[in-house]
């Protein structure tokens, strides 16, 4: 059985990535950015990094399995509509030793675009 990490609902289509992290996101805004527009996607992990990235798409709801308190505050700042399963004070890393690196990226921002760019320039090195 696959291991599915994020599930993107839109007009009775459904899209879903097994990719970890922010990975699926990116994909989706980089070569298909219309698949989140006004959609309902339903995430594994859902820290500030995904919160903006997925504003920046234009979805129209969010579930994240696991949530971040900064995540709410950014989803609440900007009207999307979300619901949890756990919320936690922040995402950690893979190690379980610190904070995910890519919350530590858009740490002292609340701008969708700066994120959007700031991770355009991660996943193109």
């Amino acid at each position: 059985m696959k291991d599915i990490t994020c599930t993107v609902i839109k007009e009775n289509k459904v899209y879903q990535s097994e990719l970890k992290g922010i990975r699926p996101l990116m994909n989706w805004l980089t070569q298909q950015p219309e698949v989140l527009k006004d959609s309902y996607v339903i995430d594994k992990v859902v820290g500030k990094a995904s919160a903006l990235l997925l504003i920046y798409g234009g979805v129209s709801r969010i579930h994240g399995k696991t949530m971040s308190k900064t995540a709410e505050e950014i989803l609440k700042h900007y009207q999307v509509e979300y619901s949890y399963d756990e919320l936690v004070d922040y995402i950690i890393n893979n190690d379980g030793t610190d904070m995910c690196p890519m919350e530590k990226k858009v740490i002292n921002t609340d701008s969708p675009e700066e994120a959007f760019q700031t991770f355009l320039q991660v996943f193109q090195k």
